[in-house]
């Protein structure tokens, strides 16, 4: 997926959660849980995405205020008003109205106004971060609820498969067929794949709880996670996955327009140095007179030149830009360190699938005809189906850690896999 595509998806998503309300998504309490659903959930009711949106409302506030000029100033005075004594009145008072403006000199306003835009760029890039990361999490505690659901459907199978075994030991029993010490046997068996079945049901419990308390969404209850693993064998290109991190990566981003701003917050300290002029203009009466007035103020910048704001702000920029060269470094060698683990899950699915699974399963059925015809003992069997039951758990197991590294490599490099 392009660097375009992937940018105005994360421009959307923003959108809708800047005009999300709290209102709620409509089926909330559904009970079951799919990946689409359990995301949905988790962008309307996710308080550290509410706190972020709030966040870009409020630097939207202090755009508008670095917009704005000065207030101008009106000042009304009245002077020399009989008090006492014989003076005259008429010839001595004073009525004066006087108008004054603050021009702001070295382009402070649009320096303020860049800073500001800067400011909600972060602000908006640091919202996009926390729904990267969010989603992410939500897609780890779904699929983890995924793997519970795959691991008690096996435990299911193998207790279902001893049933059934049970079942035809103790019908050869009946006849005389075995001795009792080989009924026992599979029994006993039987009972430790329900043992792991109990387990299992334990871990997919723990696992939906877990989730659902991330998502936000009332009670556990009857909740019910509804998801299959998929994979494809696919390839991605390294060189391109690192270049989309380094583009398009929100943590990357913000860095970039923090380092961005300083430059500009720079600028503006040292145009703050260049004082502000005051000019005024005024109508007043003396007496029987008209007069108008008018002034200039200019202050003589000779000790104060904003020295100490523009030492800060090259402190401030010069750690924006180590702190940004720091990020993308970081970006990069997790970029790297997740392609390799998603390449060597890729590659172990591909064995389980070429090698293992089948010739478990195959195994297990040779050993099962074997039995029921008399050619083995039932140790092979059980053997068989400890083997077969190991093999799929591993395989689901490595199913798992797949999509978990689909979900660290996208998460690496900001982009969107599938």
């Amino acid at each position: 997926m392009g660097m375009e595509t992937t940018c105005a998806r994360l421009l959307l998503v923003v959108s809708l959660v800047l005009a999300a309300s709290s209102g709620g998504i409509a089926q909330s309490g559904d009970l079951e849980l799919t990946i689409e659903r359990a995301v949905d959930i988790y962008l309307e009711r996710s308080l550290e995405i509410e706190a972020a949106r709030f966040e870009v409302d409020r630097v939207r506030a202090d755009r508008i205020a670095a917009g704005l000029r000065p207030n101008p100033e009106l000042e009304v005075t009245a002077e020399n008003f009989k008090f006492a004594g014989d003076a005259p009145f008429g010839n001595l008072y004073e009525l004066a109205v006087s108008y004054t403006e603050t021009f702001e000199l070295g382009g402070q306003r649009a320096l303020r106004t860049a800073v500001a835009d800067a400011g909600v760029a972060i602000a908006e890039a640091r919202l996009a971060d926390t729904l990267h990361r969010g989603v992410a999490e939500v897609e780890r505690l779904f699929y983890r609820a995924v793997l519970a659901n795959g691991q008690v459907r096996i435990a299911e199978g193998n207790r279902d498969a001893f049933d059934e075994l049970v079942r035809y030991n103790q019908a050869r029993f009946s006849e005389g067929a075995i001795a009792e010490a080989d009924l026992l046997k599979v029994g006993l068996e039987r009972v430790q794949f329900d043992r792991a079945l109990r387990q299992a049901e334990r871990v997919r419990d723990q696992a939906v709880i877990r989730l659902v308390q991330h998502l936000g969404d009332g009670g556990y209850r009857g909740r019910r996670v509804v998801g299959e693993f998929r994979f494809e064998p696919v390839r991605h290109d390294l060189d391109a996955l690192t270049r989309s991190a380094l583009e398009v990566r929100p943590d990357v981003r913000t860095a970039a327009l923090e380092a961005a701003q300083a430059a500009d917050r720079l600028l503006l300290e040292r145009a703050e140095a260049v004082p502000d002029i005051r000019s005024s203009f005024g109508y007043k009466r003396l007496g029987p007179f008209d007069t108008v007035s008018f002034g200039v103020s200019i202050p003589l910048p000779f000790r104060d030149r904003n020295q100490a704001g523009v030492a800060r702000a090259v402190a401030v920029e010069q750690a924006s830009r180590s702190r940004l060269r720091a990020v993308r470094n970081r970006a990069m060698a997790e970029v790297e360190s997740a392609y390799r683990a998603w390449e060597a899950s890729r590659d172990q699915l591909g064995t389980f699938q070429d090698q293992l699974l089948d010739g478990a399963g195959r195994s297990y059925t040779i050993a099962s005809v074997a039995y029921r015809e008399g050619a083995t003992e039932l140790l092979p069997l059980l053997e068989a189906q400890r083997t077969r039951a190991w093999v799929e758990e591993q395989f689901l197991q490595a199913l798992f850690d797949y999509r978990m590294s689909v979900v660290d490599l996208e998460l690496a490099s900001g982009t969107d896999l599938e």
